[in-house]
């Protein structure tokens, strides 16, 4: 009985000491799934050469799998195309991806899917999350997350499972229905391994004979993988208080912050003096401020006009022409950091020109197409916009391909055509006040209509 007391004496001392000592792997792991430190693993990237002794060209996809000589799966990050008797390279990336299909079983704040136990050596690297309305975008224990913004937090807890965690309608994020279909795409590494030059690689699968006389051996490693954080760092990491406290401190949070307090307003871009001497040199008046380009709902700041050739003239506003609403923006920044100097740009209208050339079927009439397609490019891209009111941005083919195909369904029927132009300025000369927007007068749109047959059996 004195030795049973003994031990639990010494237990009894040790739990006293243990929220500042951390020494049990248990309150470790708990101290850390409270920080939101998830273990995760960093994928290699290697550099491998493919020799083909074949007699036809091998085109290597993107995507495809290959196998290095102690079985791990690399996937192809980079395509190559390598004639016969030649050789070439490409990149590969040391993962595997498994797709998880999860219906959500009933509606609550901040819904959780655990992830399944990774198996082996292998440690989870990434997750993207999508559902039937598109992606969600990961947002780190939701700061800067407005309500029914589509976003997910990753979090593990003390036993190192890992969860998928969502929103709460009209609070914070966005809350799954009932019956909803959640796809998760995990990607798993191994992490830290050793790649000697020339180890063999082999493909997971000939797609074709000539393949099996293409010979893949590894040239270099191009990022080492790293393993998630060791228990003994997490102990260390463990008696110190996190230094991170969602504070508005980095320049996105200072773009959120002024958004959060003035939501109307018709245009805002942010940037800090990396940005601003990249575009127009240094300068000691650029040290620790930050600079502003903003638009009111009223319209009282000063705004500039870019000329049909590109050309325009930067101006900057003396504080004595602030207007109201940019002193208050001043304010709110300087309620987060008030080291920082506020500095305020005219913003400068920048439309974007774009051609626009469709065909569709006769059974179209031309000129709706063509209404169609100016409407659908003015709501998503308009002055008015959520794109425009953002500075820093710019517009992507593919997100107008996909977007008049999802806007305008003459442009999917049969074997109708589509061609998009946009006339953007050098980026040599884009200044991060510029106010990228489209409007009826920089669209250029020719719709003509064909004998448009769909191939089908009858």
């Amino acid at each position: 009985m004195a030795t049973m007391l003994a031990m639990q004496s010494a237990q009894i001392e040790v739990a006293q000491n243990e929220p500042f000592q951390k020494t049990r792997d248990s309150t470790v792991l708990a101290d850390s799934a409270m920080r939101g430190i998830v273990p995760k693993g960093s994928p290699t990237r290697a550099k491998v050469k493919a020799v083909n002794s074949s007699s036809k060209t091998i085109t290597i996809e993107t995507g495809r799998n290959i196998i290095d000589s102690k079985g791990r799966t690399w996937r192809v990050a980079t395509p190559v195309s390598v004639a016969a008797g030649e050789s070439g390279t490409f990149e590969a990336v040391q993962k595997t991806i498994s797709v998880l299909e999860h219906t959500v079983s009933v509606s609550e704040p901040f819904y959780a899917i655990e992830l399944p136990s990774t198996e082996g050596d292998a440690y989870l690297s990434a997750v993207s999350v999508k559902d039937s309305d598109g992606e969600y975008e990961y947002r780190d224990r939701y700061v800067n997350t407005f309500p029914n913004e589509k976003v997910f937090h990753i979090e593990a807890d003390d036993r190192q499972r890992i969860y998928v965690r969502f929103g709460y309608d009209d609070v914070v994020g966005f809350q799954p229905e009932e019956g909803s279909v959640i796809t998760l795409t995990l990607e798993y590494t191994e992490g830290e391994i050793e790649l000697e030059a020339d180890s063999p690689f082999s493909f997971e699968y000939i797609l074709d004979p000539a393949e099996s006389g293409v010979e893949l051996s590894a040239v270099s490693v191009l990022t080492p993988g790293q393993n998630p954080i060791a228990m003994s760092v997490l102990r260390d990491l463990s008696r110190y208080p996190s230094i991170y406290d969602n504070n508005a401190v980095f320049l996105g949070e200072f773009d959120f912050i002024i958004r959060k307090n003035f939501p109307t307003l018709q245009f805002l871009s942010v940037w800090n003096e990396c940005l601003e001497e990249e575009v127009r040199g240094s300068n000691l008046s650029n040290i620790n401020c930050l600079f502003i380009a903003c638009l009111s709902k009223a319209g009282g700041e000063k705004v500039v006009v870019r000329a049909s050739d590109g050309t325009f003239t930067s101006q900057e506003i003396a504080k004595a022409q602030w207007t109201g609403v940019q002193k208050e923006i001043a304010a709110a920044v300087k309620g987060c950091d008030d080291s920082y100097r506020v500095r305020f740009f005219a913003p400068v209208r920048s439309p974007m020109k774009i051609t626009i050339t469709a065909t569709v079927s006769t059974t179209y009439v031309a000129s709706e197409i063509e209404e169609k397609i100016r409407e659908a490019l003015v709501n998503e891209y308009g002055p008015d916009s959520a794109y425009s009111r953002r500075g820093q941005t710019k517009i992507l083919y593919r997100k107008i391909y996909s977007l008049l195909k999802e806007k305008v369904p003459a442009l999917t029927d049969g074997e109708a055509d589509l061609q998009v132009s946009i006339s953007d300025y050098s980026t040599e000369n884009s200044y991060p006040e510029e106010w990228r927007y489209v409007d009826d007068s920089s669209i250029t749109v020719t719709v003509s209509t064909a004998n448009i047959t769909t191939p089908n059996w009858r």
